[in-house]
């Protein structure tokens, strides 16, 4: 077991951003539920919560534009309503969204000081904010504000290390993508369910600009559950850190793929996240990543308690991972432009 520190970026602040309501799915209990999964584990003794920073609001427009960074602040003014079908803002949402940002670009500099990881539990959530908000042609945000994955990578990759994006949300992380697609220094692997919200993350977005095969994407059919998770991680995850060797990871944690999430059907149990936390935790402990930061993303049901915690009980040496059954492969559309792209721009063979 590393004898580390995990710090939890955990802010009562979060539960001004709500629905008054109480119907939206983006609710403030999700990260209640989760922050006490991981209590009533006994990986806590290894933890440490701090709260949110004063903001910085300069460091949003490391990966937004200014006019979409005041966009959102006056549109906060206004108090609470809905930015689009999915997307609501309180007369809080600006502050507490600025604040988890820096809390994210403070926690990448912190963790390459010493080694440790940080996990940021923010609220409203980040993955689907692009550059100037709306990213790829996605019709709504997301629930999304500021993009603290992206915001995390930039503080890295400005301080000259081969960062790595890992997307495990259900949901394609269009926004991130978005800011890095024109960025051959950051490498982005989403996994996620085909054909949901927000339509974008085809195994042919693969990057632009001088970019091209450093986004990866694989869009899992639904159902798929954890023998084509364990596919990922063992055909595309683990080979790509081998050849890109990243010194830095930063992680868009998204626990709705797990069984019963109201809003997905991947259907993953708690070993598809153990199996991906292996992996990092494998090249981790060997002092070649030297940072880790984890932005907690989706999740609307169990995976929030069960999911979350086996990811980090793994990935801290709590627990071990031991695959029990054998991956299958996706369907050959997926495997097909995954080989193709793979063996072009990475000289791997699946």
């Amino acid at each position: 077991m590393l004898d580390l520190i995990l710090r939890i970026v955990y802010d009562d602040v979060h539960r001004l951003h709500a629905d008054p309501s109480g119907r939206h799915p983006a609710n403030p209990w999700r990260l209640e539920v989760a922050l006490e999964s991981l209590r009533e584990s006994s990986l806590w003794s290894k933890v440490e919560v701090t709260g949110t920073p004063e903001a910085s609001i300069s460091l949003l427009e490391l990966v937004h534009s200014s006019d979409y960074v005041r966009f959102i602040a006056e549109e906060s003014r206004k108090g609470f309503h809905y930015l689009d079908a999915d997307t609501y803002v309180t007369e809080h949402t600006f502050t507490i969204s600025a604040r988890f940002a820096t809390a994210a670009y403070m926690a990448a500099i912190k963790s390459l000081e010493s080694g440790e990881p940080w996990l940021i539990m923010p609220r409203p959530g980040g993955h689907h904010a692009g550059r100037s908000g709306w990213a790829m042609g996605a019709p709504t945000l997301g629930f999304c504000i500021f993009n603290y994955a992206a915001i995390a990578a930039k503080a890295l990759e400005d301080r000259g290390l081969r960062v790595l994006v890992i997307d495990f949300d259900a949901h394609h992380g269009n926004g991130t993508q978005d800011v890095f697609w024109e960025d051959p220094k950051v490498v982005h692997i989403d996994v996620h369910q085909e054909a949901i919200y927000p339509g974008t993350g085809d195994v042919d977005d693969i990057g632009g600009g001088g970019a091209e095969g450093t986004k990866i994407n694989i869009p899992l059919p639904a159902f798929s559950g954890d023998p084509q998770y364990f596919w990922f991680v063992e055909k595309v995850l683990e080979p790509v850190m081998e050849v890109f060797k990243p010194e830095a990871v930063v992680v868009s944690a998204g626990f709705d793929a797990y069984q019963g999430d109201p809003l997905t059907m991947l259907r993953a149990t708690k070993e598809a996240f153990g199996h991906i936390a292996w992996a990092i935790r494998s090249r981790w402990i060997g002092g070649r990543i030297k940072a880790l930061v984890i932005n907690m993303e989706g999740g609307y049901g169990d995976g929030l308690r069960y999911g979350l915690r086996e990811y980090v009980e793994v990935l801290l040496g709590f627990k071990e991972f031991r695959r029990a059954i054998e991956p299958r492969e996706p369907p050959r559309r997926i495997t097909e432009g995954l080989r193709r792209i793979l063996g072009r721009y990475w000289g791997l063979e699946l």
